[in-house]
């Protein structure tokens, strides 16, 4: 016979599974992925992302081809600060906050920290995909932006550029940097529009999505004759390896923008952990 006393238990608990709720900040893969992991565990989540093309991608699903209840993700678009992010939990109220955007965004981590310290009751993680470990002697370190542009000022050549829009500004110092660099940007009507206020144009702006494999950025190096490489530490599941790879191949010189000193995480497959404990774990 049915123990109802211990079908009620066990339903009153995945009533309180189901409620639980959650922030995630996302804006990458590993954030598509927790989105889907997180719907699929019954968690009602509030995935911030901070444009349109973001949005798109992530109402696209999730890249390992899964298929999220979209019914328990409320998608918001926008850029947040400080202030915004309190707004946001102190409406939400979530039992965690999980921060899983690009790292290099150290500002905007620094500001979801700070965010939930108002909220005592919050937990909060930072998935932080795994550096891409030793590249060669043949790659050329740099600690910022700036810093590779001041190294690559003094040489010449064309100069394909991966760091993403945000940065391009920077690049514009060098000089006939319009013929110079090749600008790898989103392909969203955003990341276009700030690259042609820039001064860049035609086929200096490519618009597409990655990670791209070695044969695709070994194609574009080739094609615009390009010298230099620059690139962040996006980690494998951000294409590093490709671009190194390429770069070598094409005999172009790779420059390297090392990770902040502060970017601290833990790997995705630890942060699904700490959702499941916690989803599982009694009130």
């Amino acid at each position: 016979m049915r123990d109802d006393n211990a079908w009620n238990d066990m339903a009153e608990k995945g009533s309180r599974i189901r409620q639980k709720k959650a922030v995630l900040f996302a804006g990458t893969t590993e954030g598509r992925l927790l989105a889907a992991y997180l719907a699929g565990l019954g968690c009602r989540t509030v995935v911030c992302v901070a444009t349109k093309y973001g949005r798109d991608v992530l109402e696209g699903g999730s890249p390992d081809n899964s298929n999220p209840d979209n019914s328990l993700l409320d998608i918001r678009q926008g850029r947040l600060d400080r202030e915004s992010m309190e707004e946001l939990l102190e409406e939400v109220r979530p039992g965690m906050v999980i921060d899983a955007t690009h790292p290099y965004a150290t500002e905007v981590t620094e500001n979801i920290k700070q965010a939930c310290k108002a909220f005592p009751q919050i937990r909060f993680i930072r998935c932080l995909r795994r550096e891409s470990g030793p590249t060669g002697d043949d790659v050329i370190h740099v600690p910022d932006v700036k810093s590779a542009v001041q190294w690559l000022a003094g040489r010449e050549g064309s100069i394909l550029v991966t760091t993403g829009v945000k940065e391009l500004a920077v690049f514009c110092s060098l000089p006939d940097y319009r013929q110079r660099i090749f600008a790898r940007v989103l392909p969203s009507v955003e990341s276009v529009d700030i690259c042609r206020k820039l001064g860049y144009e035609g086929r200096h702006i490519i618009a597409m999505q990655g990670p791209f494999s070695t044969e695709m950025n070994l194609a574009l190096l080739r094609e615009f004759q390009c010298r230099f490489l620059v690139t962040k530490d996006g980690g494998r599941a951000g294409g590093m390896d490709g671009k190194l790879e390429a770069s070598r191949a094409a005999g172009a010189q790779a420059v390297l923008i090392d990770r902040p000193e502060s970017a601290g995480g833990i790997s995705l497959e630890d942060v699904k952990i700490q959702i499941k404990e916690w989803m599982e774990h009694e009130r």
